[in-house]
């Protein structure tokens, strides 16, 4: 059933918040008639998955297989998934079978989902400040290439996040952002104080590498407390699930 429709406001492409089973999650229809499940469920659904019962529900509620999950370690790798892998760590996958989604957990952090429809390919990442000046989205591009995928075909989902106007760093993450690989407006100035607009530092990455197909679903994570866990805010240790996996 659908809750809610967000206008992205780029070629009329719309997000809804959908329900299946516990989940409920914003996606983007058009591609999951594309054949890519995919999702960025909202506080209200279960985030642990080491329960069984709660992984069986999830793979039922979403027709898959199987799923890859890992501790997350706030760097650059990004983990090709075959055969039935199931890396420790690392902050991204991605995919090549049918019906396996990955799971990355996020609060504030920025989960982006990128996807070769035509392949098929997808990939699920973990962009938080370190992994993203440290380059976690050209990463998965350039593994996503290597296995065939075609930078004018890919699309990208930016999913919830905190946003600008929440997200106060200090200078440590400014020195971090090199001004030969970002530009100065990721950041903002405000009353002495500085903010990072996540989301556009990873959507300049994506189009100076080709990546022009880029949908933002534009939610603030600490501004939008109906929805989602903020760290910012203070829910400590609270994640919410997002996922993609080629429909089998």
């Amino acid at each position: 059933m659908v809750r809610q429709k967000i206008d992205d406001n780029r070629d009329g492409v719309m997000f809804e918040l959908t329900n299946s089973g516990d989940w409920s999650f914003f996606h983007m229809p058009e591609l999951a008639q594309a054949g890519i499940s995919h999702g960025f469920c909202t506080g209200a659904s279960p985030s642990d998955l080491v329960n069984e019962d709660a992984r069986r529900r999830f793979l039922d509620a979403f027709h898959l297989k199987d799923i890859v999950t890992m501790r997350q370690v706030h760097g650059t790798t990004v983990h090709t998934i075959r055969n039935g892998e199931k890396p420790e760590s690392g902050d991204g996958f991605v995919l090549v079978e049918k019906g396996i989604a990955g799971i990355i957990r996020t609060a504030d952090c920025l989960p982006v989902i990128l996807c070769d429809p035509s392949r098929p390919l997808v990939s699920i990442v973990h962009a938080g400040w370190r992994g993203t000046a440290a380059g976690i989205v050209g990463k998965a591009v350039d593994t996503m290439e290597r296995l065939g995928a075609a930078k004018e075909r890919m699309i990208a989902l930016l999913g919830p996040s905190i946003g600008p106007c929440c997200y106060e760093v200090k200078e440590d993450v400014r020195v971090a952002f090199s001004v030969e690989r970002f530009p100065r407006h990721i950041f903002q100035e405000q009353d002495n104080s500085m903010f990072l607009n996540l989301r556009e530092a990873n959507a300049w990455v994506l189009r100076a590498l080709g990546v022009n197909r880029i949908y933002d679903t534009d939610l603030c994570t600490c501004c939008e407390q109906t929805y989602f866990y903020s760290f910012r805010r203070g829910d400590k240790g609270r994640r919410q699930i997002n996922f993609v996996s080629i429909r089998g």
